[in-house]
């Protein structure tokens, strides 16, 4: 493998690093202290109306303990997906489903680094919708190529050659999440910029044309920037 898919190899893994570092610290810091004094409030409530101070007390203390064990679980789920190798696996799986070999490896590789030291080249920002509890995201954009990480997937690269026409959509999303007994549903829209692929005519349900590839934003200011980089960069 080249010098330059390795380095970027090396640089995608440490930006994992820290994805990870601030996930887990929004966890501690804000997830897991507000769990805790919501369950210990409930939980204290239900034993002063028990009938006793003592008893309040302890069912508080129970609600603490259960806070705990609770932002535990999903912390200890979470890990697994927030590992560095998840990102080079990634990327690995990305561009093996492009079909690129090592020349185009070397030159996706180059472009990145490239897009990554250019402020006119990517754009940063922080995913706040449903599930997403505002962890960074990124869209790098070179001549051939359209990059974002930290979205769904976590990794999502276009190559640029592949794509007949480049188009701005939005979708009316709905989404459900467990907590315990608690079932929260959520309805959104999304955002997307769809990559209409060579060769690619599959139909939905209404007879309209699919996208082949797509990226997705919580937010239209968002996606609209993050269009108007992909139109400037790939123009020249």
């Amino acid at each position: 493998m080249g010098t330059y898919f390795n380095e970027w190899l090396e640089q995608e893994k440490k930006w994992m690093s820290d994805y990870r570092r601030r996930a887990v610290g929004m966890m501690t810091k804000k997830v897991l202290p507000a769990t805790v004094i919501i369950l210990a409030v409930l939980f204290g409530l239900m034993g002063f109306m028990g009938g006793s101070t003592e008893e309040a007390i302890m069912m508080a203390v129970s609600g603490v303990v259960v806070g705990l064990f609770i932002t535990g679980v999903i912390l200890l789920l979470m890990l697994p997906g927030l590992r560095s190798g998840r990102m080079e696996k990634g990327i690995r799986k990305a561009v093996k489903q492009i079909g690129m070999d090592e020349r185009e490896k070397e030159e996706l590789a180059r472009e990145m680094l490239e897009a990554a030291r250019e402020a006119g080249s990517h754009m940063d920002f922080q995913m706040t919708g449903p599930g997403s509890n505002g962890t960074p995201a990124s869209v790098l954009v070179s001549p051939h190529y359209v990059y974002m990480r930290g979205g769904q997937p976590l990794v999502n690269l276009v190559r640029l050659a592949d794509c007949e026409e480049i188009r701005r959509d939005e979708e009316q999303k709905t989404m459900t999440q467990s907590n315990g007994r608690r079932r929260t549903i959520y309805r959104f829209t999304l955002y997307t910029i769809g990559f209409y692929l060579k060769g690619i005519t599959q139909t939905g349900a209404k007879g309209e044309r699919l996208y082949g590839a797509a990226m997705g934003f919580f937010s239209r200011q968002l996606r609209d920037e993050a269009y108007e980089l992909i139109r400037r960069r790939s123009h020249g």
